[in-house]
């Protein structure tokens, strides 16, 4: 059965997610994520795609793209899983599909949307119960957010060693408030007040619920 075209244009701002084949683990521990957040940086820095929002779990990502070439969507996605396969195959010693399939992609047509919906993906660890509070979860967008911690990666282009910011600014973020500080106290409060079944409805995502985490 033949693929379907992907519905992707200039310039379009995209929610991509993937998960494990078979719901499986795709990160197991401290390294593999921070091994993936590696390979985004080194990608983001060779294909020039914008990233607002980005959520690894363990076992699916969210990420929330702008990219200013329709082609740069697939080829980029393509390197991304291709390059983690390599390495968790290597590391782990296993064989076959790590992915479900192709990636997913969902073009946000309204601009409004976009920051609430890069909020509900900063709230993915809270919703599966791997943490109490999305600060604790530490490879997700909402740190640069809540506290302007940057996400930066060093990498190593062309035998040069430079740091790579993973987030780009989300371009509604500044809405919320001219001072700094303020803006953050009010993100803060803007993703603990979002109601997720809503955000669910509207967008019109479907999710799976992880087992509680034993404490």
């Amino acid at each position: 059965m033949p693929r379907t075209a992907r519905i992707i244009f200039d310039n379009a701002i995209c929610h991509i997610f993937n998960r494990g084949n078979a719901k499986q683990e795709i990160f197991r521990d401290e390294e593999d994520f921070e091994h993936f957040l590696f390979i985004l940086a080194y990608f983001k820095e060779k294909y020039g795609f914008k990233m607002y929002h980005l959520c690894p779990m363990p076992n699916h990502f969210h990420f929330l793209w702008q990219i200013s070439k329709a082609k740069i969507l697939s080829q980029a996605m393509h390197d991304i899983t291709q390059t983690y396969t390599k390495f968790h195959h290597q590391k782990y010693q296993t064989v076959g599909y790590l992915w479900q399939g192709r990636f997913k992609n969902m073009i946000v047509e309204k601009e409004e949307y976009l920051l609430k919906l890069g909020a509900y993906i900063e709230r993915n660890p809270v919703r599966a119960w791997l943490v109490k509070k999305p600060e604790d979860w530490k490879w997700s967008s909402y740190r640069f957010y809540a506290f302007r911690e940057p996400m930066r990666v060093w990498v190593k282009i062309e035998g040069i060693l430079k740091p790579v910011d993973l987030i780009d600014e989300d371009p509604l973020y500044k809405n919320f408030s001219q001072n700094p500080i303020e803006r953050q106290k009010i993100y803060r409060e803007f993703i603990y007040s979002l109601n997720d079944n809503e955000i669910k409805e509207e967008f019109g995502l479907k999710e799976r619920r992880g087992r509680p985490r034993k404490n």
